[in-house]
C-alpha cells in the first residue's frame, strides 16, 4: 500500500486517443480538485480534447499518480511508458471490456473518496524485459502482456526455434509462438488456447499460434528462465500489440522477467477470481 495517498497532490492523465473523452476528463479534474490535488494531462491525450498537455518524459516526472482512462490498450501504453518511473497507476475503463482496468467511470466518485482514505492496494505485475540482438547491438523494450513471434505473411510458415537459458528446447512450425506474463495469460495467450495464469503466480508461458503439430502445447515456464527465440524466414516481433520489428533485422529476441513489476492500483476487495468471474461471465448470475 502507498504510505498516505493525500500526500499526492499531482495526478498525470493519460486518455484513450480514438475517443472523446471531454466529459470524463472533467469529471476526473473535479474530482481530485476535491481533494486537493491538480490534474495534468498527457500531450498527446490533451489534443483529442482541444487541451494543452505536456510530455509522457515530463508527467511522469512530476507526478504522484497516474490514472489511464480507457481501454487495456490505453492501460498497456501508460505502464510500458511510465515502467522506469515506478509510479502507481490507476486504470479505468471506457472501452467494452477491460480486463486491465479495475474501475468504471460510475464508480470513479465512490473510488476517489476510498482512495483518499487509503482505502485500496497496490498491485505488482510482472514486466518483460525484451532484448532483439543484432551482432554487438541491441534494441531494448519491454512487454506487460506478452511478445508475440509471427509469420509476416498470411500465405507462409513460419520456424521458430526457441532456447530456455542458452538451451534449444523446441523447433516451432505454424503462425509463430508469443511469450506471455500471467498478466497476458487473459490476452492473446486465452485466445490461442494457452492456459489462463493467475496475476501473482511467477511464470511465463510459451504458446504456439497455430501450429503444424498436433504435439505443439503451451508450456509454463519458470520465471528466472531467459528465453530466446530466433527465426531465418520472414517474421515480426510484436510487443503488447504496440511495437513491430522486422526480424529480417535482427539475430535473436531474448525475453526475461524485469526486476520490477509495474503497479496498479486496485480495490481492497478485488480478488483475481472476481475479475475472472466477472470478465469471462463465469459461474450463475
Amino acid at each position: 500500500m502507498l504510505e498516505t495517498i493525500i500526500k499526492f497532490k499531482t495526478i498525470g492523465l493519460v486518455l484513450r486517443q480514438e475517443t472523446y473523452l471531454k466529459k470524463e476528463y472533467e469529471k476526473i479534474k473535479n474530482g481530485f480538485a476535491s481533494f486537493g490535488a491538480n490534474v495534468i494531462l498527457e500531450e498527446n491525450s490533451a489534443k483529442t480534447i482541444g487541451l494543452n498537455g505536456v510530455s509522457m518524459q515530463e508527467l511522469c516526472s512530476v507526478s504522484d499518480i497516474l490514472v489511464s482512462l480507457g481501454g487495456d490498450g490505453t492501460l498497456l501504453w501508460t505502464v510500458r511508458e511510465s515502467f522506469r518511473f515506478q509510479i502507481p497507476i490507476l486504470g479505468i475503463c471506457a472501452g467494452r471490456l477491460g480486463f486491465l482496468t479495475i474501475l468504471k467511470m460510475d464508480e470513479f466518485d465512490h473510488f476517489i473518496d476510498r482512495l483518499y482514505k487509503g482505502e485500496y492496494k497496490v498491485n505488482r505485475r510482472a514486466m518483460f524485459d525484451v532484448t532483439l540482438g543484432k551482432g554487438s547491438k541491441e534494441t531494448k523494450s519491454v512487454a506487460f502482456n506478452e511478445v508475440v513471434f509471427s509469420r509476416a505473411k498470411i500465405a507462409s510458415m513460419a520456424t521458430i526455434e526457441a532456447y530456455a537459458n542458452g538451451e534449444h528446447f523446441n523447433s516451432y512450425f505454424g503462425d509463430g509462438v508469443l511469450l506471455s506474463t500471467p498478466n497476458g495469460s487473459t490476452a492473446y495467450n486465452l485466445s490461442c488456447g494457452g492456459p489462463i495464469v493467475l496475476p501473482q503466480t511467477q511464470a511465463m508461458i510459451l504458446t504456439p499460434i497455430c501450429p503444424h503439430s498436433l504435439t505443439q502445447r503451451s508450456i509454463v515456464l519458470f520465471n528466472e528462465y531467459e528465453i530466446t527465440l530466433t527465426s531465418k524466414d520472414n517474421t515480426v516481433v510484436i510487443i503488447d500489440g504496440q511495437e513491430v520489428y522486422d526480424m529480417r533485422k535482427f539475430d535473436f529476441v531474448s525475453v526475461k522477467y524485469a526486476k520490477y513489476g509495474a503497479k496498479l492500483i486496485g480495490k481492497v476487495e478485488q480478488s483475481d477470481f472476481n475479475a475472472l468471474k466477472e470478465k469471462l461471465s463465469w459461474g450463475y448470475k
